[in-house]
């Protein structure tokens, strides 16, 4: 069996030796066409990097402008707390008024009710010291 696989070996001996220049530049062309990819891989990349460090500087730029908003946001938060609690305080404040204005209007009218009486009570006396 070895003999026939090494007479046939040597039967394709010339065919082969036609096909070795062809590996040859299909290898050779194969390689150059690789280190172009390859090279235009480098310059691409590169061209990325570029972008990245441009998409970086905004990125930093906005997310400083994020942070002073940030802070605005908190400022006004605690704004908005104060004036809360000041229009509470005032809302107390209020309510305590008008209980004393109510009760300042009972006593007004108690005490003009009570004028009045009075002057009635007056007046009937003057009448009677005048008719007697």
């Amino acid at each position: 069996m070895w003999p026939k696989v090494f007479a046939q070996l040597i039967e394709l001996l010339p065919h082969l030796t036609r096909l070795v220049p062809m590996a040859d530049k299909f290898l050779s062309s194969k390689a150059a066409a690789e280190k172009a990819n390859e090279a235009a891989m480098v310059a691409m990349a590169e061209g990325v990097r570029g972008d990245l460090g441009q998409v970086t500087k905004a990125h930093l730029g906005l997310y400083r402008q994020l942070q002073d908003q940030s802070a605005q946001i908190a400022e006004v938060g605690e704004e908005v707390k104060r004036s809360r609690a000041a229009m509470e305080q005032h809302e107390k404040h209020m309510a305590a008024l008008e209980s004393q204005i109510g009760s300042f209007g009972i006593w007004l009218k108690a005490g003009v009710s009570l004028l009045v009486a009075l002057l009635v009570v007056v007046i009937v006396l003057l009448v009677q010291l005048l008719h007697h």
